[in-house]
C-alpha cells in the first residue's frame, strides 16, 4: 500500500513541478534558438552569405542558443511563474494562450531590460522580433507541458 501511495505522490509532484519547470526550460532554449535563427536571417539580408559565413553561423548555433537561453532563464523566471499561475487559475490550457503570454513576456522583458520603445520607431521591429521569439517559447511550453 505504501508503494502505491509513494507512486501517487511522485506522480503528483511530477505533474505539479517537474513537468512545468522542464517545459519552461525547453521554452527558454527554443526561444533562444529562434533568436539565433532570427539574427542569422538578419545577417543574411545584406548580401548573399558565402560558404565560410554559413559555416561560422552553423558553428555558432549551439553556443549562441546556450548563451541566450541562460539570459532567458534568468529574465523570464518571474513573468513565467505569474503567467503560468494566471493560466492555471483561469483554466486556460490552449496553445494560443501560452503563445500569447510568451510573446508578451518576450516583448515586455525587452522593454524592461533592453531596448525600450521610447527610443523611437527603430525599437518597434526589435520588439516585434522578441514578441515572435516569445510566441515560439510559449508554444513550446504548452507542447512540452502536455496540457491542452
Amino acid at each position: 500500500m505504501r508503494d502505491i501511495i509513494r507512486a501517487d505522490a511522485e506522480r503528483r509532484f511530477a505533474n505539479a513541478w517537474t513537468r512545468p519547470v522542464g517545459a519552461w526550460l525547453a521554452a527558454c532554449f527554443a526561444s533562444a534558438a529562434a533568436l539565433v535563427a532570427a539574427f542569422g536571417m538578419i545577417g543574411a539580408v545584406g548580401a548573399w552569405p558565402s560558404a565560410p559565413d554559413i559555416a561560422e553561423f552553423a558553428a555558432a548555433i549551439i553556443p549562441g542558443t546556450l548563451y541566450f537561453g541562460a539570459f532567458m532563464i534568468a529574465l523570464t523566471a518571474i513573468p513565467t511563474l505569474i503567467f503560468a499561475w494566471i493560466m492555471h487559475s483561469q483554466g486556460w490550457k490552449k496553445i494560443y494562450t501560452s503563445a500569447l503570454f510568451g510573446g508578451l513576456t518576450g516583448a515586455g522583458v525587452l522593454q524592461l531590460f533592453g531596448f525600450p520603445i521610447r527610443h523611437g520607431a527603430e525599437a518597434i521591429p526589435v520588439t516585434m522580433m522578441f514578441f515572435c521569439v516569445g510566441l515560439v517559447g510559449g508554444s513550446v511550453y504548452r507542447l512540452v507541458a502536455g496540457k491542452g
